[in-house]
């Protein structure tokens, strides 16, 4: 058996491969496709839940004195309750008048 190729050996193993490279490709890029179909579906459903999910809480809510606000950019309501956390000096939560720049304290 030789060790060497001929050019049209060579051409039919290199077409062989682009075409075999080129089938995989297409695969790829088909379920690819099917893939982000999938999650475009799973987003709208996702979506359509959360809305049920909002309009059934205003229901629950129904009777009762309810605003609905949306939220700032950066966050919503305080979590902290009153009074948690560490003490400052002076015993104070309450950061109103201080940092105006008067060093009068």
């Amino acid at each position: 058996m030789s060790s060497f190729y001929d050019a049209e050996d060579l051409w039919y193993l290199t077409h062989g491969m682009r075409r075999l490279v080129l089938v995989e490709s297409a695969r790829d890029a088909q379920r690819l496709q099917e893939v982000e179909d999938e999650l475009a579906i799973t987003h709208r459903q996702f979506d359509s839940k959360g809305h049920q999910l909002y309009a059934h809480d205003l229901q629950l809510r129904r009777g009762h004195d309810v605003r609905v606000v949306p939220l700032p950019p950066g966050g919503g309501a305080r979590t902290r309750q009153r009074g948690s956390g560490l003490r400052t000096r002076g015993g104070g939560t309450s950061r109103r008048g201080r940092g105006t720049g008067d060093d009068s304290e």
